[in-house]
């Protein structure tokens, strides 16, 4: 899956874990540990680049000691579809800053923070912040899908995509569809995450075949992904296909990583 998303969804399980009492560590050798030592968590992101920024915790484990000692009980991930670029979601995310918004949910009883990550390039550097977008909100309705639910509706998608790539005579992407509905069968926990993405003995195998199976069905990027697919049988249907592949993926990844603690 996309980096940025690879690391938001790693950073609420991680956090959530820590809210609990586990004894866990988001370091810099963490499998979605991306650019670590830019990573910053700030109250904002100026547009000018100059600005001076407030940071909050300049590092994960000192994010999720900030979170606790500001009375957040739990992490909650969430997305909104974004027109930021002028292309719909699954297009866009091909690029830095691009797709949905990302947003981390921190709730402290009946109200919550709402906390966005932004990518940016500064200077020749990334620079990878996490802002908070609103503060002290009324807590919103958290509409949770279970991981049953998730399955279900994840194996649906990939045998529509499954079916198209047959009739569309796509060999390889057939494999990639197929790849992905077989991790929602695969038992052995090893064989699914990289070890370490998820903190230990707090998500159900369920929860792990869909995030592996999410990971293996991402197809979308730039030149030579699923974006760039033009022969195909019915290109209507590859449009409105690939449109209900991301957001389908999308929200299983979230029913996954909501479904702890």
């Amino acid at each position: 899956m996309k980096d940025e998303i690879a690391q938001i969804i790693s950073l609420v399980a991680y956090g959530n874990a820590f809210l609990q009492g586990k004894p866990v560590s988001f370091d810099k050798n963490h499998p979605a540990g991306f650019h670590y030592g830019n990573i910053r968590f700030v109250e904002k992101v100026p547009e000018d680049l100059l600005a001076r920024k407030t940071i909050l915790a300049d590092d994960p484990n000192l994010w999720f000691k900030y979170l606790k000692d500001n009375n957040v009980s739990r992490l909650y991930l969430s997305f909104q579809p974004s027109t930021d670029l002028g292309l719909e979601d699954h297009i866009s995310s091909a690029f830095v800053g691009g797709g949905s918004h990302w947003n981390i949910i921190a709730e402290k009883g009946d109200k919550c923070d709402i906390w966005q990550t932004k990518w940016q390039m500064e200077f020749g550097d990334l620079k990878v912040y996490y802002f908070q977008a609103l503060i002290d909100i009324d807590l919103p309705k958290i509409t949770k899908t279970t991981v049953d639910q998730a399955k279900l509706y994840l194996r649906e998608i990939l045998k529509d995509m499954i079916t198209f790539t047959v009739k569309s005579e796509l060999d390889n992407w057939e494999k990639v569809f197929q790849g992905a509905q077989d991790f929602l069968s695969i038992e052995e926990p090893s064989r699914l995450l990289q070890e370490g993405f998820l903190p230990d003995s707090c998500f159900s195998l369920d929860a792990k075949q869909i995030l592996a199976a999410c990971d293996q069905a991402w197809v979308f990027g730039g030149m030579g992904s699923w974006n760039d697919v033009v022969r195909v049988h019915d290109y209507d249907l590859y449009t409105r296909l690939s449109a209900n592949l991301y957001d389908t993926l999308c929200k299983s990844m979230i029913a996954a990583i909501n479904s702890y603690p």
